[in-house]
């Protein structure tokens, strides 16, 4: 069994390496993200590392090594973006015309001020027209266990909140991010989404929700081979 899962596919254009570490992946960070990157048969000396702090902060890349508080990064350089996640959304964004990647670590703070407008507004900057850029939507927590209080349920539209007869409010992060994206001029028909939920897949992916602060991480990474 693979201890990583590979998107590539999912982006019709040469060159691309997309992909996740799963859960038997061995945790120890700086080290994983070096082996997972070199698993995809990119270069570890090319990867980016934010300092994530579930900000809006998006930046453009154009060296490897470490970024502070920063939660998306967007370049047109050969380098390796990578993100941990285990629950947030990774969110990976190919312009396969232009040649600019970006990945996204979306939870529900970052997705409420504004990181997916932010990353897609950084792809422009660099001459991309949305309409050509492929979204994938990386395995994350759903609407079938995402419970949130009443005030994180007021930071959103209530078309994207369930409330079930116990009482409980139930977001669907993915429902505002593609809205998000195709507001932002992303084509509906380009949006991609895996439809794994990390706290129901307990034996596939880590879950912070689940497993509190003993939860490991997985790996997201994308880049240009």
């Amino acid at each position: 069994m693979n201890h990583y899962s590979d998107f590539s596919e999912f982006f019709p254009c040469g060159g691309i390496k997309a992909g996740i570490s799963l859960k038997q992946f061995q945790y120890f960070p700086p080290e994983d993200r070096k082996k997972i990157v070199s698993l995809f048969e990119l270069n570890p000396e090319q990867i980016v590392i934010p300092v994530q702090t579930h900000s809006n902060n998006v930046v453009i890349c154009t060296k490897s090594g470490g970024i502070s508080n920063t939660d998306g990064m967007i370049t047109i350089e050969k380098l390796v973006l990578t993100i941990q996640v285990a629950d947030c959304i990774p969110i990976y964004l190919v312009d396969p015309v232009a040649k600019i990647i970006g990945l996204l670590h979306a939870g529900w703070r970052g997705i409420a001020n504004g990181i997916v407008l932010n990353g897609i507004q950084k792809l422009i900057q660099l001459n991309s027209n949305p309409q050509n850029v492929i979204v994938f939507l990386g395995p994350s927590i759903r609407q079938c266990c995402f419970e949130v209080s009443l005030d994180v349920a007021l930071e959103f539209d209530s078309s994207f909140v369930r409330n079930t007869r116990k009482g409980e409010r139930m977001i669907n992060l993915q429902g505002i991010v593609r809205s998000q994206l195709t507001d932002s001029g992303v084509n509906q028909k380009n949006i991609i989404d895996i439809n794994e939920c990390t706290f129901c897949f307990g034996e596939k992916y880590h879950s912070f929700r689940r497993e509190g602060k003993s939860a490991g991480r997985m790996i997201a990474i994308l880049g240009w081979k």
